[in-house]
């Protein structure tokens, strides 16, 4: 009479389950956040061709606008900010230490920014310092998309090297200025372009 084989199965305790377990957790933790943390650094850079178009002001002041979006920039900054979708608008930027004179005119351009979404939308506006957890949360898409879109005041501080407004997609617009100074300017273009009036 033959013998019977006996089946030895790999042994693994349930400790060793729970480690491998919590080590596979822990692994694709640290890779969705890295994941998420190289979006949100990049959240702001340029792809694709972009149309430039030029508008004058009634004062005769030159506005630059560089859109990633097809059609008409003016029609897709207006509905970025006033669709039925949109429940509320960040407005991202950076101010100098202390009580720099500088700042005066950030929070005028804040401020007149402000009136335009809330004379369409109402006061649904979120202005904020930037940090890096706005940049996270931009690349999980929390904000930066259709239903929140956001402005981002790219001052001097933060790079701004050049007057003009980007349209980066229908979630995000930058407003570069390369003084401080001039964020009045591009702030009000922005503003009537919001209300409809330009």
């Amino acid at each position: 009479m033959a013998k019977k084989k006996s089946k030895k199965g790999l042994k693994v305790s349930k400790r060793t389950l729970s480690v491998v377990l919590l080590l596979t957790i822990i692994g694709i933790s640290m890779a969705s956040l890295y994941y998420v943390n190289y979006l949100g650094n990049n959240a702001f850079d340029e792809k694709g061709t972009p149309t430039t178009i030029l508008y004058n002001t009634e004062n005769d002041q030159s506005i630059k606008v560089v859109s990633y979006v097809h059609g008409d920039p003016l029609i897709v900054m207006r509905r970025m900010f006033t669709e039925d979708e949109v429940k509320s608008v960040y407005l991202l930027f950076k101010a100098m230490p202390g009580s720099a004179p500088e700042n005066s005119y950030l929070v005028r351009g804040v401020a007149s920014i402000s009136e335009g979404v809330g004379r369409t939308k109402g006061p649904i506006i979120l202005a904020r310092e930037l940090t890096p957890w706005h940049k996270y949360m931009m690349g999980i898409k929390l904000i930066g998309s259709k239903t929140k879109p956001l402005v981002y005041m790219k001052t001097p501080n933060l790079g701004g090297t050049e007057n003009k407004i980007v349209i980066l997609n229908e979630g995000v617009l930058i407003i570069e200025n390369s003084t401080f100074e001039d964020t009045m300017l591009l702030s009000d273009f922005l503003r009537t372009v919001i209300i409809g009036v330009f």
